[in-house]
């Protein structure tokens, strides 16, 4: 066979392979296609991530309860905070967590209510291209950035704490 007709064959080999992708991403961003699990069907990885042979959750819903998990926490010998569902045997200092799955740690940030308008020209939001209109938006995104800066403060706070 001569070199034209094999790079014939190698482009339309290569155009199959692009119709075929083509023809499955469409099923897979819309979530009817899982590819993964093709994958994950026919090779079997137990490796964790410092070879310790611990597998990774394969579905949220194994993580997931409805009931109080007990949880110890500890520090070991190198200072690294440690967690388990059991006490560990050589430390005695272990503090048990009880996490409450129908339990809110941070409560939900209020939203203000608006007051009525006092005139029809002030309901109208003034034009974000003028002085006045970025002013406005200026002031609105640092009361946002405030309210978020308050509650990363809060998120931090509660990470001191386990």
């Amino acid at each position: 066979m001569d070199s034209k007709g094999q790079t014939m064959k190698f482009k339309i080999l290569s155009m199959l392979i692009i119709l075929g992708l083509l023809s499955v991403l469409p099923m897979i961003y819309m979530g009817k296609f899982d590819p993964m699990a093709l994958i994950d069907s026919g090779l079997k990885f137990d490796v964790g991530f410092n070879g310790s042979g611990n597998s990774a959750v394969k579905n949220l819903s194994n993580v997931v309860t409805d009931e109080k998990v007990h949880v110890y926490k500890w520090r070991d010998q190198n200072g690294i905070m440690q967690f388990s569902s059991e006490p560990p045997p050589t430390v005695t200092d272990a503090e048990q967590v009880v996490l409450d799955p129908n339990s809110n740690l941070m409560q939900a940030v209020k939203v203000p209510e608006k007051e009525e308008p006092k005139a029809v020209a002030e309901a109208v939001a003034p034009n974000p291209y003028t002085i006045r209109g970025m002013k406005k938006v200026m002031d609105d995104a640092k009361s946002v950035e405030a309210v978020l800066q308050k509650r990363h403060e809060e998120q931090q706070k509660m990470m001191g704490d386990l």
